[in-house]
């Protein structure tokens, strides 16, 4: 969601701008920087895209070496610059990212006090807060205190104030904030994404740890920090935020997957998962959002096939408001690229009151949910910077694979030669991945036919389904075009009202045990005239003679990795529907890369 950071160091304007660059993948509609400048506060802010507000910045230049800058992703109140970040009031500039719960009620309180709001948002009551108590008089650090002691919600804060000697203030509450020391300053932001190569050392404060950062030293609650500093190779950051010979991060990112699932069939983590004891579990709750959740409608399939083990699947925004049965020997497993989903890190703790296992499927190990779950496993994706997820779902499913393996060895629910035999396809993921990929072309001209209309519906069978929605998904995301997915069989139980010849069906269709049925769902639907497109096995054309542009064809896949490979065509078909259409492919309209807010 809102991204923040802070610097103070030489040049921090500039590196706060490089900051709100390397932030812009999570999605935002505006920006704004505050510059505290010989003990007085500047404030510049822009609607839309950071270029504008560099503009801004170009026509009255500031200089600083203490400074903080926001991009917004709107919730309360419109995208405007009146609503936009940094706030400022009195002494006090503020920087927020989270939601404050009981804002209205701070509001009025504030103003039966004499104050006086400009914008919409639930986070302006902050500087007035710290600006009431400073008049009292108190100290900067007792202010601050004070006000986040009457806030109810989630925040990451950075905090200017006039005078402050140039300190920069930081403070959070459930919500995701990194603190780094450099060589060349003191920095601060919601994620490691946002610090450059400089920042190294990082630290990661508990919360309402009042942060003091200067150009000397950081402190935590006048106490140096010298303890839980993580290392980190932040260049890799730094590279990840270029897209090389691609047009879009996101199409980097789709051919990125071959070398990574190399990587992955090739570095044996067996002993690394099994550090759980999958034989004597009762139970499996796989929790997660969006793609993350398709990627656990996956792993159902896995363990239950496999493994023998019963699994549920529950998406993280309901979880604990159903108030789930948490049995005894029951594993939880939290899915989030980002490590920081709210409505992920609010179910682990609720799984973590009942006493569950509880296991972080991450790309970022060092965030919230795998710094509170039992166990760890990374999908080792690397930096993901569209905003549709792509790499990170791959990953995700081949470390369930993984998982699903071990379950299966020592469940010894299949024998030892079909377990052999499921390794071995693992391997040969990567390079059939790559053929399809090396065929991008046929996709493209599927593309530009498929995104000539209005409305999609994607069908799959058994374990396939998961992967329609996910391409439904995709499309939805960066094309804008509406698309809802169904299991093929379901088609006659409703969707099918809906067919006609302005109703495209497009099919997931390999070879595999529900080939036959699947037949009999296509041919429902060529009966009532709707456009028919497949990405399947060559055989099914052989009953249906689809034209180039309404066939793709899928290479000869193991059954068992076909989720994987089937998913490749899904987001090739979405990036190059939407580059049809002319939209933004990696920072698509009202959607954030990672959703810190309930």
């Amino acid at each position: 969601m809102c991204g923040i950071i802070g610097v103070v160091a030489k040049s921090a304007v500039k590196s706060v701008l490089e900051g709100l660059g390397r932030l812009e993948y999570r999605g935002y509609d505006s920006s704004g920087i505050s510059i505290l400048s010989n003990n007085k506060i500047h404030t510049i802010k822009a609607e839309g895209k950071l270029t504008n507000l560099k503009h801004r910045l170009s026509r009255q230049p500031i200089d600083g070496d203490c400074c903080i800058g926001h991009t917004r992703w709107a919730t309360h109140g419109r995208a405007n610059v009146t609503n936009a970040h940094p706030h400022q009031y009195g002494q006090v500039s503020v920087v927020h990212n989270g939601i404050i719960e009981n804002y209205l009620h701070l509001k009025q309180q504030l103003m039966q006090w004499g104050h006086h709001f400009n914008s919409s948002t639930d986070s302006e009551v902050i500087p007035h807060l710290i600006n009431h108590y400073l008049a009292q008089p108190m100290t900067h650090e007792e202010a601050i205190e004070k006000a986040i002691g009457q806030l109810k919600g989630s925040y990451a804060l950075g905090v200017l104030i006039n005078g402050a000697n140039n300190n920069l203030y930081a403070v959070k509450q459930g919500s995701p904030l990194v603190i780094s020391q450099g060589s060349h300053g003191a920095y601060m932001a919601s994620d490691a994404m946002a610090l450059g190569a400089d920042s190294g050392k990082i630290y990661y404060p508990e919360d309402n740890e009042l942060i003091t950062l200067n150009s000397n030293e950081i402190k935590c609650c006048s106490r140096s920090i010298n303890k839980k500093i993580h290392f980190i190779n932040n260049k890799k950051y730094v590279k990840a935020v270029s897209k090389g010979e691609h047009s879009s991060f996101m199409e980097k990112e789709i051919f990125e997957q071959v070398d990574l699932l190399k990587r992955l069939s090739v570095n044996n983590h067996t002993n690394e998962y099994s550090i759980i004891n999958f034989k004597d579990l009762n139970k499996i709750t796989i929790i997660a959002c969006g793609t993350s959740y398709y990627a656990a409608s996956v792993a159902k399939t896995w363990f239950e096939q496999y493994a023998n083990i019963l699994v549920e699947v529950d998406i993280a925004s309901e979880y604990r408001y159903r108030s789930p049965v948490v049995i005894d020997n029951e594993l939880t497993i939290f899915v989030s690229q980002s490590g920081e989903t709210a409505d992920t890190l609010a179910a682990l703790r609720y799984a973590k009151s009942k006493k569950a296992q509880t296991l972080a499927l991450v790309n970022a190990v060092n965030s919230s949910i795998a710094r509170e779950a039992n166990f760890t496993f990374e999908i080792y994706a690397g930096p993901e910077i569209g905003v549709a997820s792509t790499k990170a779902f791959s990953c995700q499913l081949a470390i369930f694979y993984k998982m699903a393996l071990e379950a299966a060895k020592q469940t010894a629910f299949i024998d030892k030669q079909e377990l052999t035999q499921l390794a071995l396809n693992f391997v040969q993921l990567p390079y059939i991945m790559e053929k399809v990929l090396q065929r991008c072309a046929d996709i493209k001209l599927m593309a530009k036919k498929l995104c000539k209309y209005s409305n999609i519906l994607f069908l799959g069978r058994g374990v396939l389904t998961a992967i329609a929605q996910e391409g439904a998904l995709k499309l939805k995301e960066i094309s804008y075009i509406h698309a809802e997915a169904y299991a093929a069989g379901e088609l006659k139980h409703g969707p099918i009202a809906l067919l006609d010849e302005q109703m495209p069906v497009l099919v997931i269709a390999p070879k595999n045990s529900l080939t036959e049925k699947l037949l009999s769902n296509i041919k429902e639907v060529q009966a009532r005239n709707a456009p028919l497109f497949i990405i399947g096995d060559h055989s099914i054309n052989e009953h249906i003679n689809l034209r180039d542009d309404e066939f793709f064809e899928l290479p000869a896949i193991p059954e068992s990795i076909l989720p994987i490979i089937s998913v490749i065509p899904m987001q090739l078909l979405a990036l190059y529907s939407a580059q049809t259409l002319g939209k933004n492919v990696d920072q698509p309209r009202n959607l954030a890369k990672s959703v810190t807010v309930e």
